[in-house]
């Protein structure tokens, strides 16, 4: 299912198979839908809720740090493993996750269940590009029409591009927005097996777009520092934002060589 031939420095991104049991992925699966449905066994609000209950059951369903409300998902992120896994394909000494994404795009939504062209860095900035990534375990198998996440191969090495956005699921307008800068372009899909992830850097464009699926499509995202990493010190509304690096229950060091 996975193909071994893209790499982080030339492509942007990488797949790694099978790095967590079936096992854990289910009692993972099963605990994002109870923060889903509010049940925090930590006793702990995740940091925000991007759908709540009673809200359009056919939209994506984004909430962040859900590893703070579940004590099922913190094993999962903390495992030794898969530290040791981002170290290896990253060329680190350390990994630190510093934020996390539940996911679960459900099947039937059209294009509520896109999600548009972005990167990451574009969202970041308390953090420089370098020595930042994304992790993305897959809690279900993804295949062609499960709206998998999409990567522009090379992209990490491209420019900003002005007028793309998360939050716009006009994939087809960006799609042209981005046509004006790169005419050819190839996109790869993350069809991935459960147990499964996807790594990619902070500049490479990705999106997703709409699950035919007939099941919902669910993924831990977990963004983590290498000790690569750099912190830009800011004095707006973010300025202290990574102050809780200090505090491990919040971001755990997951890899220290």
């Amino acid at each position: 299912m996975i193909s071994q031939n893209n790499n982080l420095i030339d492509d942007g991104f990488i797949f790694v198979d099978n790095v967590f049991s079936q096992k854990e992925i289910l009692d993972s699966k099963n605990a994002f839908w109870d923060v889903i449905n509010c049940k925090y066994d930590t006793g702990v609000n995740p940091e925000n809720r991007f759908w709540n209950l009673r809200e359009d059951p056919k939209k994506i369903i984004k909430i962040d740090k859900p590893h703070l409300s579940s004590k099922v998902l913190y094993n999962l992120i903390t495992q030794k493993t898969f530290g040791q896994t981002l170290a290896k394909n990253t060329n680190s000494r350390k990994i630190q996750v510093w934020h996390s994404q539940g996911v679960w795009k459900p099947t039937g939504g059209g294009t509520k269940g896109n999600a548009g062209w972005h990167r990451d860095i574009q969202y970041w900035p308390f953090w420089e590009a370098s020595g930042v990534f994304t992790a993305w375990i897959a809690l279900t198998d993804v295949f062609s029409n499960s709206g998998p996440v999409r990567y522009i191969l090379g992209s990490n090495h491209w420019n900003e591009i002005k007028g793309v956005d998360f939050f716009n699921n006009d994939i087809i307008s960006q799609d042209k927005t981005i046509q004006k800068e790169h005419k050819d372009y190839k996109v790869v899909s993350a069809e991935i097996s459960s147990g499964s992830i996807a790594i990619h850097g902070s500049k490479t464009y990705h999106s997703s777009i709409k699950n035919t699926s007939g099941t919902p499509r669910v993924g831990m995202v977990v963004h983590f520092a290498t000790d690569q990493a750099k912190r830009i010190n800011l004095v707006d509304e973010h300025s202290n934002y990574l102050d809780m690096l200090s505090d491990q229950s919040i971001c755990p060091v997951i890899y220290d060589s």
